[in-house]
């Protein structure tokens, strides 16, 4: 299930631990059939609530949390922030709605952003000990959702200079040809994120606008995984698959050991 886990030591005898997840397998705790096999955490995909709840229930226990410390969201690719000071659970319909950016400052919360060709960012700011978990497509890189999640952080006493992100698995530039209008209305906004598709149709890159836009905000950013698209075996992608599951990036805070 896990495919990236990063820890980082913050002041006050506190840790930071980041995990990106892919579609894994049985041996790795997925719980799910096809097509959602393994690894799926998405409850909003037609997928068996049980199976969802056992997949969360092994991500929390990768991380070191209860699976009662978990906070989940269910995206709808806007710029919505939710400053998280209760969990939500692992249980299917108790996620945070109509946010794409989950956002706190207590230790021991969970955030999980969910994605399958979208980006799934994780921020941390560690002197102020703030961390973020962020879904991010088309629109919420038009609608600028990074820098609303940023925004959020700030009001919790982040700064943007020190937050480190990291950019998770998603569709790549040559996978994701868009029609014309959609890119040029991108490239009003973000055109760092707008590129050639290997036959010349306009593509995004999603990652390459959020590398941009994090730039902007004096944050430094790292990369994990290859494209969704490219790696059936590895992730989930819903322009591959259609009816797929959700992979995702989470962290938290911990008190360190």
């Amino acid at each position: 299930m896990i495919v990236h886990r990063l820890d980082l030591a913050l002041p006050g005898g506190v840790e930071a631990r980041a995990v990106l997840t892919g579609r894994g397998g049985t041996a790795s705790g997925g719980s799910s059939r096809w097509p959602f096999a393994a690894a799926n955490l998405g409850s909003h995909v037609g997928d068996e609530p049980a199976a969802v709840v056992g997949n969360r229930s092994a991500l929390a226990a990768a991380l070191g949390v209860p699976a009662a410390a978990m906070a989940f969201m269910h995206p709808d690719h806007g710029r919505g922030v939710a400053v998280v000071a209760e969990p939500t659970g692992v249980v299917p319909g108790a996620e945070l709605r109509d946010v794409d950016a989950l956002v706190t400052d207590r230790v021991g919360i969970a955030l999980v952003a969910l994605a399958a060709d979208c980006v799934p960012i994780l921020l941390v700011d560690p002197q102020a000990r703030v961390v973020a978990a962020v879904h991010c497509g088309w629109r919420g890189l038009a609608l600028d959702v990074l820098g609303a999640a940023v925004a959020g952080m700030t009001g919790l006493g982040a700064q943007p200079s020190r937050l480190r992100a990291v950019l998770g698995p998603a569709i790549c530039g040559a996978c994701y040809p868009v029609p014309p209008d959609r890119a040029a209305a991108l490239a009003q906004v973000r055109p760092e994120a707008v590129v050639a598709a290997p036959d010349g149709q306009p593509a995004l890159d999603l990652r390459a606008g959020l590398r941009a836009r994090l730039a902007e905000l004096g944050a430094t950013a790292d990369l994990v995984g290859g494209c969704t698209a490219e790696q059936p075996e590895q992730y989930f992608s819903h322009r591959r698959d259609g009816r797929t599951g959700r992979q995702g990036g989470a962290i938290v805070m911990l008190e360190a050991a």
